[in-house]
């Protein structure tokens, strides 16, 4: 993989579905897990038909506010081209046997997350804003990860197609911006049924990403997306900044 990172999905995989993992690695054992990712699980994972792309993805805390505090350091993003790919890909042996690898070589040897080691949700995008701001070198993306209750999900839903998607349209720095539904049958492990059964993506763009991440249109939006924490079970809102990206077609990306 070459040594500078891509910052950013072309705009064809705008409503690509994802599979959203995330892991809590021991703190002496960070370096050693992001090699095996980078070197052994991805491109494993990326021979599997049916995955177009990986990003992965490591957390951000200097100088956030605690809201922007979730939980676990790593995450990686699957991209499929559709819904239909990504179970042929979830489903394939080179992927059952990349996975089994994985837990084989790392769990036990992980913080807990969520209750469990590992966690992960397939989401399909369901909204997106496109923003005029292209990636930089510096950009990051905050997730919100959500667990909407049956008796919520009508409000909920349209609260983020009516006035948190648009809350962040013409921010400064803002560029894509994506709602998912976490999909709740026909996948093959249980621990991609996780908490966040609703998902907001915003990829923030600047020389120093906390600019606009604390800017007056970016605090506002988080201060109407914390209404939800009185009402929900459980919400994650985190930062991350780009590791790596690894595509299905050259079988390595950009580290």
């Amino acid at each position: 993989m070459s040594s500078e990172p891509d910052r950013g999905l072309e705009p064809e995989t705008d409503r690509y579905p994802m599979l959203m993992t995330r892991a809590h690695p021991l703190r002496d054992l960070v370096d050693e897990f992001d090699s095996y990712e980078i070197d052994k699980h991805f491109p494993d994972l990326m021979a599997a038909p049916g995955a177009a792309r990986v990003d992965y993805y490591k957390n951000v805390l200097n100088e956030l506010p605690e809201a922007y505090r979730g939980s676990g350091t790593r995450m990686a993003n699957y991209l499929a081209r559709d819904l239909d790919e990504l179970f042929r890909w979830l489903r394939s042996d080179a992927f059952a046997a990349a996975i089994e690898d994985g837990g084989k070589t790392w769990f036990g040897r992980m913080n807990e997350l969520d209750g469990d080691l590992y966690t992960g949700n397939v989401y399909e995008v369901t909204g997106l804003v496109q923003g005029d701001t292209q990636p930089s070198e510096c950009a990051v993306l905050l997730v919100e990860r959500l667990e909407v209750t049956p008796e919520l999900e009508a409000e909920f839903d349209a609260w983020v197609e009516e006035v948190h998607l648009p809350a962040y349209e013409g921010a400064a720095g803002v560029g894509r911006v994506r709602s998912g539904r976490a999909i709740r049958e026909g996948i093959p492990l249980p621990y991609y049924y996780s908490l966040g059964n609703r998902v907001v993506l915003v990829e923030v763009a600047g020389d120093d990403p906390r600019v606009p991440l604390l800017s007056n249109r970016m605090l506002a939006a988080l201060a109407d997306s914390v209404r939800w924490d009185l009402r929900l079970p459980y919400v994650r809102r985190d930062v991350y900044a780009l590791l790596c990206s690894a595509d299905a077609d050259t079988g390595g990306g950009d580290a």
